[in-house]
Parts: C-alpha cells; sequence; structure tokens
C-alpha cells in the first residue's frame, strides 16, 4: 500500500494550493485527479479546432493574483512558465439603441463614456470609485482570512477603526443591499445601472436578492482600477505552472485517477481507495476538492457523520446552470456599438429588468427568454491564442436550469435531456449577439457548446451545471458556507477536510480555501 502524509482529492485549483503548501513544508504530497488534466474549472485548450485555444470555462484571474498563494509563489510560477495579459479596457455593456458603456482603466476615458449617458452619473462614478479606494484595502484581505477566526475579527476591528464605527456600517449597509437597490440607489441612467448588475450574476444574485451588491460593487471597481487578468496562452499555463512547482518541492499528481471513496479507521480518514482498486494511505489528512454532495455520503460513508451535520450537508443548495459557447471566428466581432472592440468582457444583459426575467425563467425551469450573455474576448489581448487575423469569443450565458421542462418562448420542447436541445439553444445565444453585432454568423469557423449537463460531465463538482459550486445566498456564505459551524474546512471526521469552491470565500480562482485549509492543518501536525 502506497503511503503518503496528505492526500488530496481533485486537482482543481485550491487542490493545488493546499497541496503546494504541504509540500513546500516537507510533508510527502500526492493529488489525484479523475481526469485527464489538472485544473477542474480553469483548463484551456484547442477546443473549436488547431491553432485556436480557448478557456473552458473560468478566465478572469484577477483574484489569484490578489491571493496569498500568489504573493508567496508568484515569483516560482512565472519561472514555471506562467505569464499575464492585462486588459486596459476590462469590460462593458452594450444596449439595443446600437450604443455601448466600455469601461477603461484610463480615469478620463472611463468619465466620457459615462458622460454620454448621464453627466450626473459621472460624478457618481467618481464617488464610488474614491470609496472603494478607501474600503477595499479592508474588505479584500477578509477574503483571504479564515472566518470565523480572531484574526477576522482583528481585521474588522480595524476597519472600524481606520473607517470610523459609522462609516463601516453604512459600509455593510450597501454590502448586504440588492444589485437593484444598490444600483438604482445610486445612478439615474438606466444604462449605468445596467453596466454594474452582471457582476452579481456571475455568481447567482439576480437583481433583487439581498447580500448581492457586494460583487457588482467590488469586481466592477477592482477591474476599472486594476484592468482585467488573464493567463497568457491560456489558463492551463497557470495551472500547468502550479503543477510544476508542486512538483519540484516533491508533490505528486496523478491524473485519471478516479477516487471511489475515503477509507476511515476509528472515526479518522486513513486513506483513500481508488475505482481500480488501488488502497493509498493517508499518515496526516485527506483533503477533498469537492462539492458536499461528493463528500458526503458518496465518497464517506453516510453512517459515519452525525445525523444532524448529515441532515445539514443535504441541504446544501446548488445554483442554476450555465452554458459556455465557443467560437472560433475568422475576424474580429462587428460590434454596432463603438468602443466594444477591445472590452474583455462585453455584458449583454440588457437591462436590470432582463436580467431579473431572465432569472425568474431559469428558476421557474424555463430556458429563458433573453439570458444574460458575458461575451469574452480573451484573443484581442492575447494573439498567441489565435492564428493571425483569426479570433475566439467565449460566450457564458447565465442562467439555464439544469433540468428544463420548458420554454419562456416555447419554441424548443426539452425533450429530458440537454443533449438534445444545447444546439437550439445556443442558436438563440448566436441570436441575440447578432443583434448587438450583424455579421456575426458569417465570421463563425467553429462551435462548441457545453451545456449545464456538460459542465458535470467534465467536472462532477459542477452540479446540475452550476458554475460557482453552490448558492451564494446569505444563508449559505460567509461562516455558513459550506454548513453552519464547519466553515473552517473541517468535517466532523477526524483528518477529513474539505476546499474548494463549496466553502468559504467561495467561487472564483482565489486559491483561498486550499491556502487556509494547508495552513490550519500545518498547525495540527
Amino acid at each position: 500500500m502506497a503511503e503518503y502524509d496528505v492526500v488530496v482529492v481533485g486537482a482543481g485549483h485550491n487542490g493545488l494550493a493546499a497541496a503546494l503548501v504541504l509540500a513546500k513544508s516537507g510533508l510527502k504530497v500526492l493529488v489525484l485527479e479523475s481526469q485527464a488534466a489538472a485544473g477542474g474549472a480553469a483548463k484551456s485548450g484547442e477546443l473549436t479546432r488547431p491553432g485556436f485555444i480557448h478557456d473552458y470555462y473560468a478566465s478572469n484571474i484577477g483574484l489569484f493574483l490578489g491571493s496569498a498563494l500568489y504573493r508567496e509563489f508568484g515569483s516560482e510560477f512565472m519561472k514555471a512558465g506562467f505569464a499575464i495579459d492585462v486588459a486596459d479596457q476590462a469590460y462593458g455593456s452594450a444596449f439595443p439603441d446600437g450604443r455601448g458603456l466600455p469601461i477603461y482603466t484610463m480615469a478620463e476615458a472611463t468619465e466620457e463614456s459615462i458622460r454620454s449617458f448621464s453627466e450626473r452619473d459621472v460624478a457618481t462614478w467618481k464617488s464610488l470609485v474614491q470609496e472603494f479606494q478607501e474600503v477595499s484595502p479592508y474588505l479584500f484581505p477578509l477574503l483571504q482570512l479564515p472566518i470565523p477566526s480572531w484574526a477576522f475579527g482583528r481585521a474588522l476591528f480595524r476597519m472600524g477603526r481606520k473607517l470610523g464605527w459609522v462609516r463601516t456600517q453604512e459600509l455593510f449597509s450597501t454590502l448586504l443591499k440588492s444589485p437593484r437597490q444598490f444600483v438604482e440607489s445610486r445612478f439615474e441612467s438606466k444604462e449605468m445601472q445596467a453596466l454594474l448588475i452582471p457582476w452579481g450574476y456571475h455568481l447567482d444574485f439576480a437583481p433583487d436578492t439581498a447580500g448581492g451588491a457586494t460583487f457588482p460593487f467590488l469586481e466592477s471597481m477592482a477591474d476599472y482600477v486594476n484592468g482585467m487578468a488573464i493567463a497568457h496562452g491560456g489558463i492551463s499555463r497557470l495551472v500547468d505552472s502550479m503543477v510544476s512547482v508542486l512538483n519540484s518541492y516533491g508533490g505528486k499528481l496523478l491524473l485519471n485517477t478516479e477516487v471511489s471513496s475515503v477509507m476511515v479507521n476509528q472515526g479518522r480518514a486513513v486513506g483513500v481507495r481508488t475505482v481500480s482498486g488501488d488502497e493509498i494511505r493517508a499518515k496526516r489528512a485527506v483533503i477533498a476538492n469537492v462539492t458536499p454532495r461528493l463528500l458526503f455520503g458518496k465518497l464517506v460513508d453516510a453512517n459515519l457523520f452525525p445525523t444532524r451535520f448529515l441532515a445539514k450537508s443535504k441541504q446544501f443548495r446548488y445554483g442554476p446552470g450555465t452554458m459556455m459557447v465557443h467560437l472560433a471566428l475568422s475576424a474580429p466581432v462587428p460590434w454596432t456599438a463603438g468602443g466594444l472592440e477591445r472590452s474583455l468582457y462585453v455584458h449583454i444583459a440588457p437591462y436590470v429588468d432582463d436580467v431579473a426575467m431572465a432569472d425568474r425563467d431559469s428558476q421557474s425551469g424555463l430556458l429563458p427568454k433573453s439570458p444574460l450573455l458575458v461575451v469574452g474576448q480573451q484573443s484581442v489581448w492575447d494573439r498567441t491564442r489565435v492564428p493571425e487575423g483569426s479570433e475566439t469569443l467565449w460566450v457564458q450565458v447565465r442562467t439555464v436550469p439544469a433540468k428544463p421542462v420548458g420554454d419562456a418562448l416555447q419554441q424548443i420542447v426539452p425533450r429530458g435531456s440537454w443533449d438534445d436541445i444545447k444546439d437550439a439553444y445556443a442558436d438563440r445565444v448566436i441570436e441575440k449577439i447578432e443583434r448587438y453585432a450583424p455579421g456575426l454568423r458569417s465570421k463563425i469557423l467553429a462551435r462548441v457548446v457545453f451545456s449545464p449537463t456538460d459542465l458535470e460531465r467534465d467536472n462532477p463538482n459542477l452540479v446540475g451545471g452550476d458554475s460557482v459550486s453552490g448558492s451564494h445566498h446569505l444563508d449559505q456564505f460567509y461562516l455558513f458556507r459550506p454548513i453552519p459551524g464547519w466553515s473552517r474546512y473541517r468535517t466532523p471526521i477526524a483528518g477529513l477536510w474539505m476546499v474548494g469552491a463549496s466553502t468559504w470565500p467561495g467561487a472564483g480562482l482565489n486559491a483561498a480555501s486550499g491556502y487556509l485549509a494547508a495552513r490550519e492543518l500545518l498547525r495540527t501536525v
């Protein structure tokens, strides 16, 4: 029987983050991944045709670059081949009247873009930027601290002292608003309101969901101030660099190796058993980079958990599904609106009510009439991803039901399987983009569509195509994630830890849960 100090189940970026920290400390670490490539939802490759590199799912690496893991290992990742491209025109929105609202890192250009819709909103934007610059030095570090913890409490106390207690309370009052309340209380033009709303729906915060204002505030401002970053050559380059550094510290990764169960002896995790029947002993711990559905009751016998804990784990909610549409193009997107041709992300909602309607459709099990589209133009900023003169297009469709029961337009008849309808729905997506970029269809060289079912097939953590591995609504976020009382990555079974997007601080390439769990584990070794 092979023996390691720590066995990590799942080579998503948080699993790799944990493995890196532990291997650097001198522990003998093995990472097991069921798929043919590491990275989980952070994966890229020649998807549509040779020479066209697509980020399959995740693309924006801004949170990763701000992580504690990157501060510790960043220079080593760079030496291992990781490089960054930063778009100084991070995002924008397109509107039916042919106008666009691009956001640049240059203040003057951004203010001129906003001014075409509202002079008053220019002043509001400048005020919001100032507010972000005042509070972000205190807010972002909270995402890299365990919760609850003395460190988290001290960070909150420092924030209160620096900002003032009244100002701090005002800030948290803002963050707990719904996205609609946040934008409508500040901006007068419906276009500026629509510009920020989609950032909440990158998770599962529809316009009227409490607590969703955090993300339209932080993400929109961070990308404006810093630009939006992607991995040069595709996001797999980042993952490959992590694996390379892991190997340099003596860590080991095995691909195409599926874990069938976690072995437990006398209430303690002692190793794993693979589908092929191999048993691998873990002297210190097993770290599972998986969702509650996979870990509690599938990889580990449900009878080994306390009844109350198991009942709570079964209540963990997954968010609505996501569809991905990848295009290889013979030429740039022919946007009607000037200024959007270099926006890394273009949101097509177009307005706040449209996002709310799409969410209602999706939550009702209907294929939305007009879903929110996040159109990624990564190849505009990284020319190594495409042949000369060509482009890729990365389209995230938010949101769609995991199991559709009908169509809001009554045009597509679901027959029980996404496999039967995904291309028809992708046609609707292309048709919507075409209204903002006439002639797009004629430039499509190839298309690949990932339905919610495809997402889960490729990565079992994306349950029902939920790209954020569990709803982030207030009752399932912060110290309540994944289960109230268990937000510090431990489980009721000694030596069994859980990391990933289903744990604090949630979705996104933040590398936080893996890093924090590893640091906590080292304190117990």
